[in-house]
């Protein structure tokens, strides 16, 4: 489907507000809490766009592009973050576009879709990017470092966590030497819940509550 998107967020009123937007404008619509349920989704019909966070639980966004960029190459990936500025897609992300929640209005967002809207020139613009893995204790890990799959011959080797831990390491499959680029995600987990001027307050159980989510609605005049 030409209008059909996946919207990725763990902040349920970004996922409602964005999704009530791209609905009033004639697009189709499924929402996702997490890298995997966003996956699954994905996986059952291939979207034309998808729209993620970076900061996610389970699998992030970081870990969710990477494999989209491999696996679904002719979907156009846009990721968003509260974490990151500026209009460039940070270092290693496997993304076409970028959109910095909090310092962009909806306005930028429906000018980023347009402007990737070419699959051939989208896909001419792309960098490589690193195979994120989540950033596992010693324990979950164990001793022998993270278990990686070649995105070339699919065959799973083990990698020490140390050598990869806070940036980018190149290193190689030892079964076809193939050339894999490594990066950790640094999961803060919490939740990002920056977006558009909307602001929350958290209750004594730690739950936030959103107090202006129709003003999301509000600002592109809907």
């Amino acid at each position: 489907m030409r209008n059909d998107i996946v919207l990725a967020d763990d902040n349920p009123a970004i996922r409602y507000g964005l999704s009530e937007i791209f609905k009033r404008r004639g697009c189709t619509v499924r929402t996702a809490s997490d890298g995997f349920s966003a996956l699954a989704l994905v996986r059952d019909r291939i979207p034309r766009i998808l729209l993620s966070d970076l900061d996610m639980p389970g699998m992030s966004g970081f870990e969710l592009l990477s494999v989209v960029r491999h696996r679904f190459p002719a979907i156009g990936v846009i990721a968003m973050s509260g974490a990151y500025s500026g209009v460039s897609v940070p270092p290693g992300v496997a993304a076409d576009a970028f959109y910095a929640k909090g310092s962009n209005g909806v306005a930028r967002l429906f000018e980023i879709l347009w402007s990737i809207e070419d699959r051939d020139s989208r896909e001419s613009l792309r960098a490589a990017a690193p195979i994120w893995i989540p950033d596992l204790s010693a324990h979950e890990c164990g001793s022998s470092g993270i278990a990686v799959s070649c995105p070339e011959c699919l065959r799973v080797f083990s990698h020490p966590v140390a050598r990869v831990k806070g940036s980018t390491y190149l290193t190689s499959c030892p079964h076809c030497l193939y050339p894999v680029q490594l990066a950790i995600v640094a999961q803060s987990g919490e939740m990002d819940t920056t977006f558009l001027g909307l602001e929350s307050n958290t209750s004594r159980s730690g739950v936030a509550n959103y107090r202006n989510t129709n003003s999301i609605l509000e600002l592109v005049g809907q």
